[in-house]
């Protein structure tokens, strides 16, 4: 893994990356002071004539650039995993996160930690994507085909960075043209614009990949080994499209992106891009979400107790959340019994999209598209293969609900705290107490000594956002 936070490759990407402007009292939003670092590159130093070393360097934080949403005092999972209830954050220094991520003030507050971290994170992305892309074009180390590697390796992380904004903010929607970052659009009205928008995106890259030639002028991580070149790049674009597809409810589009992705049954569940961590790199970082078995630590992640009685016996998947044999923890109303091991290590990688995902977005469009047989060999994959689970006959299914229902809760074990389960029953309609039968959700009703439990659809639009548009209407 590279260094991606050493000084000056780090100085250089945040040069670029003031994505979320925030309100300066009575001056000008955008009057800022010139300031010279002595010691740092500048942004003007790569958007004329860029070197190789610096077009590398540029790579390289885009892609460590979206690990911003996760590696931060509100991390991407954790903020969706709670509004799911798929995990707690009992914090010994934060009730928040057990009271108000939980609904009990009702609506959530747009200025705190959890409204602003991950999606300010994700909005760097885009930032150090337009960065990239305007110094491959006013460069001449690398050559025109080169320079459409570069467009379509940041447009496809634009529009991943959007996606995870937009999963956020739900139908709050998000701004789309964000080129000038000085002077950007509007938010959208809902989340279909911006879902059209990012599988516009998504297309865009894929013409660009296309006339990249056979190799990038760039290097990626290993975190990309087996898709890091245009031509398999553009098969994990393609994956991120069959998701953006299954939003939108275009069930045949996303099975013809499937198609040109890296979806196969019959390969290995893990195969996929993933982010990768280096903790013993001096400046790098570890995977947030690994947690030491039976820890006291501050902030311990549980499991509400539902997730392991609702799931079928043996299910090899209910080894994400073992049981305490630790010192339990009670806040508020909630008592610790499992937690949540997901990640066995620091060094773990972090998964972008994988191979039983698609699986399972394969499942959920062909149910949808009347290819119930196809819906079925899928499900028994993800049944056998990951739950260690005996298979279903298609006589087992007796109306069409049936399959939505096994799709959303092989989804709930096979995904868990992957930041899609909120995301899920939201766009199915199902973010309630009892999202299918044999299925429910923790702290969706009841009090604690903080207030009453509320489940919540979407985060606030963050306060930096609504000042912006109100100095600037």
């Amino acid at each position: 893994m590279y260094n991606i936070f050493d000084n000056k490759h780090w100085a250089m990407l945040l040069a670029g990356a003031l994505t979320t402007l925030l309100p300066l009292g009575s001056c000008s939003l955008v009057d800022i002071d010139p300031v010279t670092d002595p010691t740092n590159t500048s942004l003007d130093d790569v958007t004329v004539n860029a070197s190789q070393a610096q077009i590398n360097a540029l790579a390289i934080g885009v892609e460590s650039s979206l690990r911003l949403g996760h590696v931060t005092n509100a991390p991407y999972n954790w903020v969706t995993g709670e509004l799911g209830r798929e995990v707690i954050v009992l914090a010994t220094n934060e009730p928040r996160w057990y009271t108000e991520v939980l609904g009990t003030r009702g609506t959530l507050d747009d200025n705190a930690f959890y409204s602003n971290a991950a999606y300010n994170g994700f909005a760097r992305v885009i930032r150090a994507a337009n960065v990239f892309i305007a110094s491959s074009q006013a460069t001449s180390v690398i050559n025109a085909e080169q320079k459409l590697g570069v467009a379509g390796f940041a447009h496809t992380y634009e529009a991943l960075a959007k996606l995870y904004m937009l999963n956020l903010q739900g139908e709050n929607g998000i701004r789309i043209d964000v080129t000038n970052y000085l002077k950007p659009g509007k938010f959208t009205e809902g989340s279909a614009p911006a879902l059209t928008h990012i599988r516009q995106l998504l297309d865009q890259a894929v013409t660009e990949l296309a006339g990249a030639g056979s190799s990038f002028a760039f290097p990626l991580s290993s975190g990309f080994s087996g898709f890091n070149t245009p031509a398999t790049f553009l098969k994990f674009n393609r994956a991120i499209a069959a998701r953006v597809a299954l939003y939108q409810g275009d069930n045949v589009g996303a099975i013809t992106a499937l198609g040109q992705s890296f979806y196969d049954p019959t390969a290995s569940l893990t195969l996929g891009p993933k982010i990768v961590f280096a903790p013993t790199v001096a400046g790098d970082a570890g995977n947030p979400y690994f947690q030491v078995a039976n820890g006291t630590q501050t902030g311990l992640i549980v499991v509400p107790a539902n997730f392991v009685t609702e799931a079928e016996p043996n299910d090899l998947r209910l080894s994400k959340a073992p049981l305490r044999t630790g010192p339990a923890r009670t806040l508020g109303t909630i008592t610790s019994t499992y937690e949540a091991r997901v990640f066995p290590a620091q060094t773990t990688p972090l998964d972008i999209i994988r191979n039983e995902e698609l699986i399972l977005i394969a499942a959920e469009a062909k149910a949808k598209s009347g290819n119930t047989a196809g819906a079925v060999a899928d499900i028994n994959v993800i049944r056998t293969v990951a739950g260690g689970l005996t298979a279903r006959t298609a006589a087992s299914f007796t109306q069409p609900s049936d399959y939505i229902d096994e799709i959303l809760k092989q989804r709930r074990y096979s995904l868990f705290y992957e930041g899609h389960r909120w995301v899920d029953l939201r766009r199915l309609g199902r973010l309630n107490p009892t999202p299918a039968p044999g299925q429910t959700l923790a702290f969706a009703t009841g009090s604690n000594s903080a207030g009453t439990f509320k489940l919540i659809d979407k985060l606030e639009r963050p306060f930096a956002e609504k000042q912006w548009d109100i100095a600037n209407p």
